[in-house]
């Protein structure tokens, strides 16, 4: 695989946008992280992100990123008008260390004027007009992110960006697992199988997984599984113990001590509270 047939691969998948009213204590969430990416912006100041290091009050009219996996708690001192939108960047491998270090905190997005206003025009659009079905809306959104994410990678220096490329490119061996668990999440893996596909002994698999993807071959499925199981609480009806089983994880006790666990929340309170983040 050459960087050119990687990078011809990725692309930007919407999942939901909303613009919503925040204010105290509603929109106060702790240590949540999830498998989408997020784009945030206000139209006041007065709330507030936090990542690991740092914290990131939310200015009025500036765009903020939040990467997937990206740990954060939120707070609001105010009331305050929020545009979201939950996507996904189909093809980009964050599971690869060599693009997690570029994505791993909350990113205030370098200011454009031009881009920001479009952000205000959207913002105003989404809270007063139809989203469903407004094929003219999604494209200008994606746009957005586009344009976004491009201007955020131009801050980044170029040789890191192309060492991420780089490296990517030469961690190929572990793909085929690593399709293998995206498409098969509800059945049992097994370590010795997926190291069979890469045409590796299981020994030499579990390292060279470690080394490609930064978690073991176990930790990568139960995360999969997570990201799945967000899918399914946003966009199906399934009940918990429904979800749990189509996502692999047995029982719903299990299933929801591991959402917990990576998400910050129960499966429920995902449910009922994910459309306002």
């Amino acid at each position: 695989m050459t960087q050119t047939a990687m990078l011809e691969n990725v692309h930007i998948q919407l999942v939901t946008t909303r613009f919503v009213t925040i204010q105290p204590p509603r929109w106060r969430f702790q240590n949540i992280q999830s498998s989408f990416w997020r784009l945030y912006m206000n139209n006041r100041d007065g709330a507030l992100v936090e990542g690991a290091d740092s914290s990131y009050p939310l200015e009025k009219g500036r765009l903020y990123v939040i990467p997937a996996g990206v740990r954060f708690n939120t707070h609001v001192t105010c009331e305050v008008g929020h545009l979201y939108v939950h996507f996904d960047v189909i093809g980009l491998p964050l599971q690869f260390m060599a693009f997690r270090e570029m994505f791993d905190m909350p990113i205030c997005l370098p200011r454009r004027p031009e881009l920001e206003g479009e952000a205000w025009a959207l913002m105003h659009e989404v809270e007063t007009g139809p989203r469903e079905n407004n094929l003219v809306l999604q494209f200008r959104i994606k746009a957005l992110l586009y344009e976004g994410l491009a201007l955020y990678l131009q801050s980044v220096p170029a040789e890191q960006l192309q060492r991420g490329l780089q490296l990517a490119v030469a961690l190929e061996p572990v793909l085929p697992a690593v399709r293998y668990i995206e498409e098969n999440l509800a059945v049992r893996l097994v370590v010795s199988a997926l190291a069979q596909l890469c045409h590796m002994n299981e020994d030499y698999f579990i390292r060279r997984f470690r080394e490609c993807v930064g978690q073991t071959p176990g930790q990568y499925i139960q995360g999969q599984r997570v990201k799945m199981a967000e899918r399914l609480l946003l966009f199906t009806d399934d009940s918990i113990s429904q979800i749990a089983e189509r996502t692999g994880f047995g029982n719903r006790f299990y299933f929801s001590r591991v959402f917990a666990q990576h998400t910050g929340v129960s499966p429920v309170a995902y449910r009922k509270g994910a459309r306002a983040l």
